[in-house]
């Protein structure tokens, strides 16, 4: 997850890229997947013809972590094979993509004519703003009625973040849709300081500093923050800005008012807090330039630090699963509630604007958001060949096999439309994707009123560059303590203001405003 990345261990990745079209005229695909033709041309699911030979095959992304894999034709044709058993219609052609290659493959595959991508997630490569405002994607709407299940699976407030203009265009990804603030303290120390039986526990920040004082007394030669960003902690939504030209406090919960935040109350004293830690010797030396801080906690440079999570189960697993920390060494302790914002949303599905069968494009997603065996196609690969399930019920490499010869990336269930209806992979977590649903419908969880919100900054573009500019120069030193408050923070808003600020801040609220109105909030 987004705020989760930044304590994981960088992944290397490269790509193999295959592609297929199917058959029609250019013209067809134009008519067919664009404007409003095409949303009153389409909506239907398609009927199968008795020769599966003859089903349109749809070019679905598929994410690689490793070299290639060796497999993709195997799952493919174990997928087809399915697709053919339960006379779905439809057939898929996988395109293997990797993190590291995306922009430059998708962009590709986003204007070949010929051979399309037909499916694809956005992550790693785009938003669905800019995906609408450079014509990449069709609308979704038609099809509403034929696959009502897609649009009641997840909380309302989760479909506005992949719409534009109150039209779908993309259909999110299952996931926990929010998060808390945890702190994760090495047991070791933990144990050493007298608090190993408060794991678990909620606290407040000055009762997590009075704790990291004692530590640091009797471990004077580690660090106790890595990235002193958490926007959760800071209880912020950043409205998907990392700049953060206006945001939105109590992380967007009931809050109609975008404000500046970098001449807040709430900013100044995080800017306080942040320069104790430095000055008491609680940061890593250079803090700007380190690395995440999993790798520091494993390095030992650290022995804690923030993690963000929809449950305490989850933040464990995760951290175990990831290696920077041994079985159990460590004890957590819960900052906030969880709440669902738009950075919590990290992916969504589209539709090519140059797919030539978009109906059956859409009843492949359909079918990769709503059937178990699709979905664990995707997700695992071939159970027996790549995966087998344990007696926990969870997934874990088939007998034979490592990471490096299963041939199958198995480790992001998170890439695909829903994976919930997989089953955890290399946890012992068996209540993984039980738990994260249990979020969705939670009468407890919250939202951010900006979630979907987008803003349009052409009015105010130059401003915009400027204050970024302003930005980059001082916001690092005083997050990170390194600098006096006092003055450094006076001379960073007079910049901020004589930059134009005020003007971003006025044209935000301007658009959120409508944005509430529209969507009745």
């Amino acid at each position: 997850m987004k705020r989760v990345i930044s304590i994981l261990l960088g992944i290397v990745m490269m790509i193999s890229l295959a592609a297929c079209g199917n058959s029609a005229t250019d013209q067809t695909a134009k008519d067919t997947a664009s404007g409003e033709e095409a949303v009153e041309n389409k909506g239907e699911s398609p009927e199968a013809s008795d020769n599966p030979a003859d089903w349109p095959v749809i070019s679905v992304d598929v994410l690689s972590f490793t070299d290639m894999l060796d497999r993709k034709d195997e799952v493919q044709k174990a997928l087809n094979d399915y697709l053919v058993s339960i006379n779905a219609g439809v057939q898929a052609e996988f395109i293997v993509n990797s993190w590291g290659d995306r922009s430059n493959n998708l962009t590709m595959l986003l204007t070949d004519n010929d051979n399309p991508i037909d499916l694809f997630c956005w992550r790693f490569y785009s938003s669905v703003d800019a995906l609408v405002k450079n014509d990449q994607v069709i609308s979704l709407e038609g099809y509403k009625d034929t696959y009502p299940e897609l649009w009641t699976m997840f909380p309302e407030p989760v479909y506005l973040t992949c719409q534009i203009n109150g039209e779908q265009y993309s259909l999110p990804n299952a996931d926990s849709f929010g998060n808390f603030c945890t702190y994760m303290l090495r047991k070791t120390v933990a144990e050493e300081i007298g608090v190993a039986d408060m794991d678990g526990q909620e606290i407040t920040l000055d009762e997590l500093n009075e704790i990291i004082t004692k530590a640091e007394e009797v471990f004077p030669d580690q660090a106790w923050w890595g990235d002193m960003a958490p926007l959760s902690l800071l209880g912020v939504d950043n409205l998907g800005d990392d700049y953060w030209l206006g945001v939105l406090l109590n992380r967007g919960v009931g809050e109609t008012e975008i404000i500046n935040y970098y001449e807040s109350d709430e900013f100044r004293a995080w800017c306080e807090q942040t320069r104790w830690y430095n000055e008491n010797g609680m940061v890593p030396a250079d803090p700007e330039n380190t690395v995440p801080t999993g790798t520091l906690y494993g390095d030992n440079v650290t022995s804690g630090g923030w993690v963000d999570g929809y449950s305490l189960e989850y933040v464990r697993s995760l951290l175990q699963g990831q290696g920077s920390t041994g079985e159990g060494d460590f004890v957590l302790f819960k900052l906030n509630d969880y709440v669902g914002t738009n950075s919590c949303i990290y992916n969504g599905w589209c539709i090519s604007s140059l797919c030539k069968n978009p109906d059956a494009a859409m009843k492949l997603l359909n079918l990769m958001m709503t059937d178990e065996k699709v979905c664990r196609f995707f997700t695992l690969g071939i159970e027996g060949v790549t995966y087998q399930v344990n007696d926990n019920g969870c997934a874990m490499l088939a007998d034979g096999v490592d990471d490096s010869t299963v041939g199958w990336n198995l480790s992001a269930p998170w890439f695909y439309p829903n994976q919930c209806l997989s089953i955890p992979y290399n946890t012992t977590m068996s209540t993984y994707y039980t738990d994260m649903e249990k979020c969705w419908f939670d009468e407890k969880s919250q939202f951010s009123n900006a979630m979907g919100f987008v803003f349009d900054n052409t009015e105010v573009y130059d401003q915009v560059k400027a204050c970024q500019m302003i930005i980059d120069q001082y916001r690092s030193a005083l997050i990170y303590g390194e600098v006096d408050v006092d003055k450094y923070l006076t001379k960073f808003n007079e910049e901020l203001k004589a930059a134009g600020i005020d003007n971003i801040i006025a044209e935000k609220n301007k658009q959120f405003k409508a944005f509430m109105e529209a969507n009745g909030i």
